[in-house]
């Protein structure tokens, strides 16, 4: 029994011995592999000799947590990165001259195992040994005297590859892998946020385009929610999230990313445009219409808005069934609604837009007047014989104001036809008109116009 008890007492000691043995391994084969490197012939040998004991480190109980250790694992890692990206720069000589296009090619071409395998390092490092990596970084921004060799080493590498990370990302978005493009733009951004303490929007930003690019819902949603998360979003990243959710259904989460960005960026057209194309589309009108009043008083020269707003009040003023679209009866507020439709409408023929906007806005409000002519028309004729023999000027009165809109409708719908010359419903309109209006020279003048345009 004395003698299995020392035996076992002997074996503690010298496997700990064994395991810091492998991280000091490791180092030597590391710092052999460096020799080589320098030397301008690099040897894998030694690299794999230190992989290999830098792994069994790793799986052990006693080293396995240390900063120094997975330190060396981030240096082993990314040599064999370097590795690769030397060969595939040099099988690119042949076919790529150019010295910048030959790495863009190189960064999209090389496998990224070990780089990945590297930064995962890192992340394990600032995990388990924030005190190290604390150490590190102050070496970064006051200058790497103040660290030992092979800290230099390490801290070094980390900074090449906060670098690398970003050329990989521009590799990766010219090789049209946007996927990838992504992350690397988004491991850029947190690499320069742990080692240098700043907020880098840039490759943050540039990881929500390319994920945008790739058409990745949940890369768009989770990249763009992290910089709103860090503080350092724009109006873009809401806009981005509301897009993405509405793209997979999900309504509820859109409008809510819409919400809080208006909440963020009260003043922002792009959202504002969405809320209220949101509020069109759920039938909230009178949240459209201020969202609208909001949007033309800071930019009072967009016809855009004004035309919108004049359909709504159009809308508003002349509803419809939902299912059989026929008209409903003219609200109480009618004279108000017609008067702002009529309002809105003109203003944005008075800014004299882009074609589609003159023409739709010259289009609606034309029909409108022909619309509210023929309703006076229609009342009109549905006069009993009592309601024209208790007032003699009501039926008179009606058709004078029918004829007094038709009349109003045709030189608008003229200058529609002058910016879409070819539009058969505004040749339709405009030959009803001049019929209802008794210019039957000009209804068959349209009348031809429209054979010709068949």
């Amino acid at each position: 029994m004395k003698k299995i008890t020392i035996l076992t007492l002997a074996l503690v000691p010298f496997f700990g011995i064994s395991q810091k043995s492998k991280v000091q391994t490791a180092w030597r084969s590391l710092n052999d592999y460096e020799a080589t490197v320098k030397d301008g012939k690099p040897d894998l040998v030694y690299l794999t000799k230190a992989k290999d004991a830098i792994d069994i480190a790793l799986s052990n109980e006693e080293t396995k947590n240390q900063g120094k250790t997975h330190a060396y694992k981030a240096r082993i890692s990314y040599a064999f990165y370097q590795y690769s990206l030397t060969q595939e720069l040099k099988k690119l000589e042949a076919t790529t001259p150019d010295k910048n296009e030959r790495a863009m090619l190189a960064y999209g071409n090389v496998p990224l195992t070990d780089f990945e395998n590297a930064n995962e390092e890192l992340n394990k490092i600032q995990e388990l040994d924030p005190k190290f990596m604390e150490t590190i970084k102050e070496g970064l921004t006051k200058g790497t005297s103040m660290l030992g060799e092979d800290d230099i080493k390490f801290a070094l590498v980390a900074q090449q590859m906060k670098m690398e990370s970003g050329n990989i990302a521009s590799g990766k978005y010219k090789a049209k892998k946007y996927d990838e493009a992504a992350d690397y733009f988004y491991k850029t951004g947190f690499m320069n946020t742990m080692l240098y303490k700043v907020k880098d929007t840039a490759n943050f930003y540039n990881a929500c385009v390319s994920a945008a690019k790739a058409k990745n819902t949940a890369k768009i949603i989770e990249y763009n929610k992290k910089m709103i998360d860090g503080k350092i979003s724009t109006p873009y990243n809401y806009e981005s999230i509301f897009n993405a959710n509405i793209s997979k259904g999900d309504s509820t989460a859109a409008l809510e990313a819409l919400r809080k960005g208006r909440a963020a960026f009260p003043n922002d057209m792009g959202l504002l445009t969405q809320e209220t194309n949101q509020f069109l589309a759920k039938g909230k009108q009178q949240e459209a219409l201020s969202n609208l009043k909001t949007a033309s008083e800071k930019d009072p020269t967009n016809a855009l808005f004004f035309l919108v707003s004049g359909n709504i009040y159009d809308n508003m003023a002349n509803p419809k069934d939902k299912t059989t679209g026929k008209d409903l009866d003219k609200p109480a507020d009618f004279d108000a609604l017609f008067k702002n439709a009529e309002t809105n409408y003109s203003k944005a023929i008075e800014l004299k837009p882009e074609s589609e906007l003159l023409y739709n806005s010259l289009f609606n409000l034309g029909a409108m007047y022909n619309n509210y002519g023929g309703f006076l028309q229609n009342k009109a004729s549905a006069l009993t014989i009592a309601q024209i023999a208790k007032d003699k000027t009501l039926q008179s009165g009606l058709e004078s104001k029918s004829q007094e809109y038709y009349k109003k409708a045709i030189p608008l719908l003229e200058q529609a036809l002058t910016v879409k010359a070819d539009d058969k419903a505004t040749m339709s309109a405009l030959r009803k008109l001049y019929l209802l209006t008794g210019n039957e020279a000009k209804g068959k003048e349209m009348n031809e116009k429209m054979k010709a345009a068949k």
